[in-house]
């Protein structure tokens, strides 16, 4: 009896185990079957414009700006303004040494005044010759002197009067105005009406001929220059409208156009010269200041575009991924244009109005099961 008893227990036991059995079974069946939704973000495909840009470093300069150079060498003696001075046109900036250059204008203008003095004496000379060839022409003619006497007195008179005194005194005076064309490019003036942008010299520096001593700018319109490759200066136009960032002062880009295109490159770096104003320039700005251009390089007008980052590179293919009415993700293959950092040009492969994946693309595939929020939309 005690053995069919323990028989029935045990049977029991199989029994209750088998029914927990088929009951987890059901419960892992139907967590197998619900699918984890991956939360994505989606952008709307549309018209709009965009344009290829390319950053350009430069510095800023005045439109109109001035190296103030030295015609000859000389120790710098005085300098009379500071760096911010404003100055105008013809003012003194620099003072060479001029102390040997003084001397030698004193000789030269005693060395002229003694050949005047000599052309006076000689215009004397010259005319009592004249009046001593004439006699003696009517003693000759007279009979009263000899040829050799005549011949005397016409090559005394043609020797006074072939200028030689003249070319001398001429020669002085050049000496003179020479020296003192020296002495006044002791005196380094400003070539034009502005700000002294910078002084390199000190006192006691030799200043070179070949080495500006400072530069003065007309701080009343600022631009700046930057050098552009081959492959983007042709997609520039005058009046173009650009942002200038300039990080010292703001974050914000400052309104710039394009005032000038070079036609030729630069023989060294071969990159053509482009000039960009600054059209409300502001006190703070100053020559000198590095400033970053934002130029646009390709553009288009009413195009399909969407946001950079809903693009995927899959080898040589661009792909995009849309979200289906089961709210799957599908991939498009897509033929992508003119891109910047924001945007990218569809030409290919999709509709304006279409929604695109722009976060959580990297994580789907077809057929992924998403949940959609509401992106940032990308103007």
């Amino acid at each position: 009896m005690k053995k069919r008893r323990r028989w029935k227990v045990w049977l029991l036991l199989l029994a209750l185990l088998a029914s927990f059995s088929m009951i987890n079974g059901c419960s892992s069946s139907e967590q197998a079957a619900q699918e984890t939704e991956l939360t994505v973000e989606v952008a709307v495909a549309q018209n709009q414009y965009i344009a290829r840009t390319a950053r350009y470093s430069g510095k800023i300069r005045g439109a109109n700006e001035a190296p103030v150079t030295a015609k000859i060498p000389g120790r710098v003696t005085q300098i009379l303004v500071q760096p911010g001075d404003q100055v105008t046109k013809g003012q003194t900036l620099v003072v060479l040494d001029s102390t040997d250059i003084q001397a030698a204008l004193k000789q030269a203008e005693a060395a002229e005044a003694a050949a005047r003095a000599q052309m006076v004496s000689n215009q004397l000379q010259l005319e009592n010759a004249r009046i001593n060839y004439e006699r003696m022409q009517k003693l000759h003619e007279a009979g009263a002197i000899a040829d050799s006497a005549l011949e005397a007195a016409r090559l005394q008179y043609e020797t006074l009067q072939s200028g030689a005194v003249e070319a001398s005194v001429a020669a002085a005076e050049a000496a003179r105005i020479s020296l003192q064309d020296q002495l006044n490019n002791c005196n380094l003036t400003a070539p034009i009406s502005g700000t002294v942008g910078s002084i390199t010299v000190s006192l006691g520096d030799t200043a070179s001929p070949q080495s500006p001593v400072a530069y003065v700018s007309d701080t009343t319109r600022l631009q700046v220059e930057v050098q552009v490759s081959e492959a983007d200066v042709n997609f520039i136009e005058n009046g173009s409208k650009v942002n200038v960032y300039i990080s010292s002062l703001s974050s914000q880009p400052f309104a710039g156009t394009v005032i000038s295109v070079d036609r030729m490159a630069g023989p060294m770096n071969r990159k053509f010269t482009v000039r960009v104003g600054l059209d409300k320039p502001e006190p703070q700005m100053r020559p000198g200041m590095f400033a970053e251009v934002v130029l646009a390089t390709e553009e288009a007008e009413n195009t399909l575009c969407v946001p950079i980052e809903a693009v995927i590179a899959r080898g040589e293919k661009s792909v995009v991924y849309t979200v289906d009415a089961e709210n799957r993700a599908r991939p498009i293959e897509v033929s992508t244009g003119i891109a910047n950092d924001r945007l990218i040009q569809i030409v290919d492969g999709l509709e304006a109005g279409t929604p695109v994946i722009t976060k959580g693309n990297t994580l789907v595939s077809d057929g992924t099961l998403v949940r959609v929020v509401a992106g940032e939309e990308k103007a």
